[in-house]
């Protein structure tokens, strides 16, 4: 059976009404930019309700039987920030890469490509046309030419996507004595010596290249390494110099002032729903310091912000 096929009787619609929708799928976004933490803007493609229901089908019946590479550490079910820092936190040295661009650099040409390392083909050859309509992103044409930042299939793909390039470097990180792990696009990769992280640094450049990963670019603006004596942050969290994961003075501070001004009353619904995000970042990646909170000011009144719906 099609995927067409199986998408019309998914939906309980007529078969060619699924292949007229998706002739035009790669367009079916809306396109909008939001600000970003640290200066500039992120373009976002949010797909159509439809063509959404019909990713989602596909992450769940298809995508998710794909192998993920345990070096992966984003949109992992059990996997989370504090879980990628802790593997890094004994090491004296940390090099981040950060990938430019990340979901808008992943492409149909490297989707083919995992396909392709397969024994047995995992999709019919007939479907894959219809396949890069649904999970590509068109940018503003009905031509498949990217992932978007907002498809509900964008996460589990990308991981797949990079799956070849997770194996090599966790195979180079082995023979080093290194420790690799990629959350989305922030790379990861820590050792006792900024020698073996320079090395590794180089074979992250010679993996791109041959595993052909062609739109694939490193960020240099956000390159950094880091020793005991300097701030080793991983995946938002900070690795103390007696090799703890803490989320840092500057946010406990932040979270402190935000909760006093809470239990005053003097938040809106906009900070409220800030702090409920806070806090739930505090109790994933250090819950001793929400315990603190807790004693302060009381079970009931975090009890009260982590519930907190916004109004409207």
């Amino acid at each position: 059976m099609s995927i067409i096929d199986e998408i019309a009787i998914h939906l309980q619609v007529g078969r060619k009404d699924v292949a007229k929708f998706l002739y035009a799928a790669p367009a079916r976004y809306k396109v909008f930019s939001i600000a970003k933490r640290n200066g500039g803007m992120r373009t976002i493609a949010q797909p159509s309700a439809a063509l959404k229901t019909i990713q989602r089908f596909l992450v769940d019946s298809r995508l998710r039987y794909f192998p993920v590479h345990e070096a992966a550490a984003a949109y992992v079910v059990g996997k989370g920030i504090s879980d990628n820092a802790n593997l890094h936190r004994k090491s004296r040295y940390v090099l981040k890469l950060d990938f430019h661009s990340f979901f808008n650099s992943l492409r149909p040409v490297d989707w083919r490509r995992v396909l392709e390392n397969f024994d047995k083909e995992p999709i019919h050859r007939d479907d894959l046309y219809f396949y890069e309509k649904i999970l590509f992103w068109g940018d503003g044409t009905f031509t498949p030419k990217m992932l978007s930042v907002g498809a509900p299939s964008s996460p589990i793909l990308s991981n797949i996507i990079m799956y070849r390039f997770d194996e090599y470097m966790a195979n180079a990180s082995s023979k080093t004595g290194s420790i690799y792990t990629r959350y989305a696009d922030d790379i990861t990769i820590s050792a006792n010596s900024r020698e073996i992280c320079s090395a590794m640094e180089r074979e992250a450049a010679v993996a791109l290249k041959k595993l052909k990963y062609p739109s694939l670019k490193f960020n240099a603006e956000k390159r950094g390494l880091y020793g005991r004596g300097e701030r080793r942050m991983v995946t938002g969290l900070v690795i103390t110099p007696t090799s703890a994961i803490s989320i840092g003075r500057e946010r406990k501070r932040l979270i402190s002032a935000m909760v006093h001004r809470a239990s005053l009353g003097q938040l809106d619904a906009g900070q409220m729903n800030e702090l409920k995000g806070l806090l739930g970042f505090a109790h994933a990646a250090e819950p001793q310091f929400l315990d603190s909170l807790r004693r302060k000011y009381g079970d009931e009144l975090l009890t009260k912000i982590a519930k907190y719906q916004r109004p409207g």
